[in-house]
């Protein structure tokens, strides 16, 4: 954490975190949606040019001031792991996944942040912080469906590896990324970060295409381009964005247990306009986690870590 605060400060970190994890469950089900017409590795390069373009249209407008080259370096890296490597896999994943069982799964962030934090900042979570944390993951574990095989249905093994392996990679993002947090200002860590993405992204793109059968792909219609640009905006600019400037606010423990109400969210907006349906069990398992959720945020910050 960057520093203890209290009052307004940490409200509007919760309200940040609150929102960011709205964008990564309404972004998830639109690039499900893409992913019907786009192969990976394209719609990831589509999003984050969408994304890019935006944040620094919104850096030269606002004139945000630049820093050294060695403090853009220092945080500039991290966009290899999120969003590079993380939504590399994670879109992978997804397209044997459900997009309400993706969403589920990268809900673990949250308890896998608490783990990194430990490990590399060694931040000792407090014993309050870990009881709801807990009963967070059960909820999401009767959501997910892991008692009930049927509610799984849909969920390729292999897809559910590679979000979970997705979710990793984010968790150490989320904890390395709370110690630049405050180097600059959130947009521009967040436009460099994923400008190096895209690069990456792009220097691996020819190798998607020789894999994909339909070869190079672009969006066919005007309204899978707006799919494409929306979930980038929303997945990458804004949520991403929104996620720095409560990491300014918050621990990355308290930050990230907000991540719990993604599913919440995604599995709302897939049965909206996915059509993808919630059993009475994953109902309850979703009003755990958002209960869980709300007496987390109302933790005093000495109870959170």
């Amino acid at each position: 954490m960057i520093g203890a605060t209290t009052g307004p400060e940490r409200r509007r970190g919760v309200i940040a975190a609150t929102l960011a994890a709205l964008c990564w469950g309404a972004a998830t089900v639109l690039s499900k949606t893409a992913l019907e017409d786009l192969p990976p590795v394209s719609l990831l390069v589509l999003q984050l040019a969408a994304s890019v373009a935006l944040l620094w249209t919104v850096v030269g407008i606002r004139r945000t001031p630049s820093n050294g080259r060695r403090d853009i370096l220092g945080y500039a890296w991290l966009g290899l792991l999120e969003p590079g490597l993380a939504y590399l896999l994670g879109l992978i994943g997804l397209a044997g996944v459900q997009a309400g069982g993706a969403v589920l799964i990268q809900s673990s962030e949250a308890i896998m942040i608490v783990c990194a934090s430990a490990i590399l900042l060694r931040v000792r979570p407090g014993g309050r912080f870990v009881g709801l944390s807990l009963v967070a993951f059960s909820g999401l574990t009767l959501a997910l469906g892991l008692f009930r095989p049927e509610d799984a249905a849909g969920n390729d093994p292999i897809g559910v590896t590679l979000i979970f392996a997705a979710t990793a990679t984010a968790a150490v993002y989320v904890v390395l990324s709370s110690r630049v947090a405050a180097q600059a200002d959130p947009i521009m860590i967040v436009a460099w970060q994923q400008t190096v993405a895209l690069v990456f992204a792009l220097l691996l793109l020819p190798a998607d295409w020789l894999l994909a059968p339909q070869g190079p792909a672009f969006p066919r219609s005007a309204g899978l381009w707006l799919v494409v640009v929306a979930s980038g905006i929303l997945q990458y600019a804004l949520a991403f964005s929104l996620y720095m400037l409560a990491l300014r606010a918050i621990s990355a423990n308290v930050a990230g247990s907000f991540l719990n109400l993604t599913p919440v969210f995604g599995l709302a907006i897939a049965f909206l306009f996915l059509g993808e349906t919630l059993s009475p069990v994953q109902l309850t398992g979703t009003a755990v986690t958002l209960a869980a959720v709300i007496m987390i945020g109302r933790l005093e910050p000495g109870d959170a870590h």
